[in-house]
């Protein structure tokens, strides 16, 4: 009778075979993976940026709140420059041409709660946090010599030292600046100096592109912001 009994199947040897066989495969999964992820972290990034009008340019990665001390210290002459140099005579451009029979259109200005200040200045200002904007730009309009807008005062702002930045925190940095605006009245070819030494405060910030239907405006602040800067503070530098 005992040669009928029915004998039970282990199973047990059968699921260890079948578990490793199963965790070989998942051995070899994990060391391909590990193999493409080293093979990813030695290729190189792209530095070669195609540009809209097909131009070609070399790139770096940086982080988002990084920036290289030659955009910075661009930046900050690139806009004091704008705030800074006042000149009501119109630019020959593609659209415009100066002729010398007419009467030179001057520009207007734009106005302030004081003053006026030249439109590339109040262009230039865009380039200033939203806070910090308004009230510079007031201080420019009293600096600001009435006889600009007459086409008979122009100023330059001469910088002799542009410092390099020093990081304050991350994404913000301050420039210290030695300048003067030399300002000609009239026929006066020497000008009139006034000494501009100023620590100027910079920090990344976020760009958007400007709506499909842009208005001016709109263009005018995307164009002075699109470096990605803005300059936050200006007190006097401590020599």
């Amino acid at each position: 009778m005992k040669l009928l009994e029915r004998k039970e199947l282990n199973f047990t040897p059968i699921f260890l075979i079948v578990n490793a066989v199963l965790l070989m495969l998942l051995l070899f999964i994990e060391i391909l993976n590990f193999a493409r992820i080293a093979t990813f972290s030695k290729t190189k990034a792209s530095t070669l940026v195609e540009l809209s009008d097909g131009e070609s340019i070399r790139v770096i990665p940086i982080g988002s709140l990084e920036r290289s001390p030659q955009a910075i210290t661009y930046f900050v002459g690139q806009t004091m420059t704008g705030l800074l140099s006042w000149n009501a005579l119109p630019k020959p451009s593609d659209d415009y041409k100066i002729d010398p029979t007419k009467q030179l259109k001057l520009d207007p200005g734009i106005s302030t709660s004081k003053a006026k200040i030249t439109t590339s200045a109040w262009a230039s200002g865009f380039a200033l946090s939203e806070d910090f904007r308004a009230p510079f730009l007031e201080e420019i309009s009293n600096l600001t010599p009435p006889d600009v807008f007459n086409g008979s005062t122009q100023s330059i702002l001469k910088v002799s030292l542009i410092s390099q930045p020093t990081r304050i925190k991350d994404g913000q940095w301050k420039v210290d600046m030695v300048a003067e605006i030399v300002v000609f009245q009239g026929s006066n070819l020497v000008g009139k100096p006034i000494a501009f030494n100023k620590t100027v405060f910079v920090r990344a910030i976020d760009t958007a592109a400007p709506p499909r239907f842009a208005s001016d405006v709109q263009e005018t602040a995307s164009r002075v912001r699109k470096a990605g800067l803005e300059i936050y503070k200006i007190q006097d530098l401590d020599l």
